[in-house]
């Protein structure tokens, strides 16, 4: 679930076409990481936070990748 909600985040902020708002929401994941991992009374597992920032940087990639595809293909 981490993973394809990292990816839809990515999707969206790609459709921003904005470098301050990748910037931003990649600084958010890690934040409210952070966050949770200062008030959980237990042991927090790096590896979602591993997750979510792949999903993030696969969804940025997907959605780039489709607008370059789609661009192609109208100008051919």
């Amino acid at each position: 679930m981490i993973l394809i909600t990292a990816m839809t985040t990515g999707i969206f902020t790609g459709a921003m076409r904005s470098a301050f708002s990748v910037a931003l929401v990649a600084a958010l994941i890690c934040l409210s990481f952070a966050a949770a991992a200062a008030v959980s009374p237990g042991p927090v597992s790096i590896l979602s936070l591993a997750v979510a920032i792949a999903g993030y940087n696969a969804g940025l990639i997907a959605f780039f990748g489709a607008l370059i595809a789609f661009d192609r293909r109208r100008t051919a």
